[in-house]
């Protein structure tokens, strides 16, 4: 077993994160279960370990953070080995030297070290209104490219009035009614009777009836009715 530096030959220093790889023999087929380093005053083990298979034997990758300074022996829990007739074995834990460089000044007692001065905050940005001043004119000018369309388009059309039912003789509307269009006799006296307040219930009557599955009956009495609310002899139009 042996500790590999990430950042190749320089000692890593208290706080720095390191790679431990540990190979096992085992035989093909064999199951290798490394145990997880609990956490001490020499190193925190920062994820589970890495597992991977070399010919003959099972490389095992620990990565560590290391807290304390000098040369330490860090002891890493055995694997957990289940071959193929289900037999498990425990290997014996295995031992690791770690050489720490310190943080500190060289010679200098922990106690004796003053703290340096927290650093200033950092600003997190720049106030300044060159951004608005950059989108003013941009927004004027849209502003007046809205303005200049919405007066070239020039006044809007005057709205068009609904098509009116042609009138038709009290006459005529009497001779559709007896031929049984007592719905189009209905057409016809909606908009003439519209407004009337002593066609007031008779509009009612109708929008009750009209479209009543079996009302056709009803509609042709209220036909007669609305026949008989208009003056006598309307021409045709």
């Amino acid at each position: 077993m042996r500790p590999q530096d990430q950042g190749g030959a320089q000692r890593p220093t208290v706080g720095d994160t390191i790679n431990v790889v540990q190979r096992i023999a085992a035989p093909p087929g064999a199951l290798v279960q490394p145990r997880a380093l609990t956490d001490s005053s020499l190193a925190t083990l920062l994820g589970p370990p890495d597992v991977s298979r070399e010919g003959d034997s099972v490389r095992i990758g620990y990565t560590l953070s290391v807290w304390a300074a000098g040369r330490n022996e860090l002891v890493l829990p055995g694997a957990v080995v289940i071959g193929t007739d289900g037999r498990v074995d425990t290997l014996p834990d295995a031992r690791v030297q770690l050489d720490v460089a310190s943080v500190l000044p060289e010679g200098a007692r922990p106690e004796a070290v003053t703290p340096q001065a927290a650093r200033p905050w950092v600003p997190r940005a720049d106030r300044t209104a060159l951004p608005f001043l950059v989108l003013l004119p941009i927004v004027i000018a849209l502003l007046a490219l809205a303005a200049w369309a919405w007066r070239r388009r020039g006044p809007l059309p005057p709205p068009v009035a609904p098509p009116m039912a042609p009138h038709v003789s009290v006459q005529r509307l009497a001779a559709w009614l007896d031929a049984g269009e007592a719905g189009v006799v209905v057409d016809h006296l909606m908009p003439r009777l519209a407004g009337r307040a002593d066609a007031e219930a008779w509009r009612e009557a109708v929008a009750a009836v009209r479209f009543t599955p079996g009302g056709e009956t009803a509609l042709a009495g209220l036909a007669r009715d609305g026949i008989a609310l208009l003056p006598d002899g309307t021409d045709d139009a």
